[in-house]
């Protein structure tokens, strides 16, 4: 015998199924940072490609906030022009319908958000994704990175790539050689790597200016608190990069990241002439400042290994602190990205070489001392030193 569940509780949940219970959901605002309009230029010089479906201020972020909702935490970005859809587009290569790759309802972008959630400087990473060609300022080193991309799927797997060869780079040159449980245990460090840090949004939703994304306050460790920073990277997504030629298997990896040549170009970025070749492939950044992004987008220097440094944005305003609780001096902010030896540390005066390890490691002890890093920055960093000997 069937039996029936009564009527008085099959209704609401079916109002619920059709989101019609309790009326809309309400949306309780935590943060909105406003990028200025017109300045999708990169650090000047890049220049939009020769298509039809990638005109100047369609990367031109505007707008970056987030929600909380009944369903968990959205973020929104807001461009300065309409999204363009993949519908009715085909790929370059085989003529293959870009709805097919790209899921989400846009496809000629990718939008990174590196999340300072403890606002320590130093405290955290400072790498940003592969192919962007540029690293997170050390006063917003981040805890969790959230990568907008048409491709999510593909992006997460190649950065779970990335990591099995750095790890296994790691383990030959400590080992001098790696056996079948060594490569197991890789793919494992990897993928939980990727887990704690990164999150690729597959719940997306287009409308107008807008593209908005769930993204869980698990992966998050909470709720976005006004003190937390943003540093937001706009690049060109190049959704067919896996199969052009010399990109299934490239040296280094770019994750679906536009790149840049000289002239005028269709699935590239243009610099001039005089540009520097390694102009960063970034469009725009989250900046207040008019002056911020092309100022930090033309700092690097390749000679050094340093990257360009993007820095973020608070919504309460506060700067970063160090280990100690007190507000960190730039003085302060110099010793330590001497001691990391990283993207964003700048070469002494008259040296065109790095500071020897040694050195290196006597200055981060002495960090240690003083209270400007902690200890599990000390032992991240240490590892990151001895590991180019």
């Amino acid at each position: 015998m069937i039996r029936l569940r009564p009527l008085n509780r099959l209704l609401p949940s079916v109002a619920a199924l059709l989101g019609l219970a309790g009326g809309p959901a309400v949306a309780e605002p935590l943060f909105s940072l406003e990028d200025l309009k017109g300045d999708d230029v990169g650090n000047g010089s890049l220049i939009y490609p020769n298509r039809d479906d990638m005109e100047p201020g369609d990367l031109d972020l505007v707008r970056v906030s987030a929600e909380q909702r009944s369903d968990g935490v959205w973020f929104v970005v807001e461009m300065a022009q309409a999204i363009r859809s993949p519908v009715g587009r085909v790929t370059e290569l085989g003529q293959t319908p870009i709805e097919r790759l790209a899921r989400g309802g846009f496809y000629t972008f990718n939008v990174d958000i590196y999340v300072d959630t403890d606002r320590i400087a130093g405290a955290g990473e400072t790498v940003t994704v592969p192919g962007r060609a540029v690293a997170v300022d050390r006063s917003f080193a981040w805890e969790k990175a959230i990568v907008l991309t048409p491709r999510p799927d593909i992006a997460r797997t190649m950065m779970q790539m990335n990591f099995d060869e750095q790890f296994e780079a790691e383990l030959r040159a400590e080992k001098g050689r790696t056996s079948k449980e060594d490569l197991k245990d890789v793919e494992g460090r990897s993928e939980k790597k990727v887990n704690d840090l990164y999150y690729f949004p597959t719940r997306v939703r287009v409308s107008g200016r807008q593209v908005e994304f769930h993204v869980p306050t698990e992966f998050l460790g909470g709720v976005p608190d006004k003190s937390w920073a943003y540093t937001v990277v706009v690049t060109g997504a190049d959704i067919e990069q896996t199969g052009r030629p010399g990109n299934i298997t490239p040296r280094r990896p770019t994750m679906m990241t536009m790149s840049v040549a000289r002239g005028v170009r269709w699935s590239q970025w243009g610099i001039r002439s005089d540009a520097d070749e390694a102009t960063p492939p970034v469009i725009d950044i989250l900046a207040s400042d008019p002056d911020v992004q092309p100022t930090v987008l033309a700092d690097f220097d390749v000679v050094a290994g340093r990257l360009a440094a993007v820095p973020g944005l608070a919504p309460d305003g506060n700067v970063a602190v160090a280990a100690t609780g007190k507000p960190l001096t730039m003085e302060q902010a110099a010793r330590i990205d001497s001691a990391a030896g990283g993207s964003t540390a700048a070469p002494a005066a008259g040296a065109a070489e790095r500071r020897t390890v040694p050195a290196r490691l006597r200055t981060l002890n002495q960090l240690l001392e003083d209270g400007l890093i902690t200890q599990a920055e000390f032992n991240e960093l240490r590892r990151k030193i001895l590991a180019e000997l």
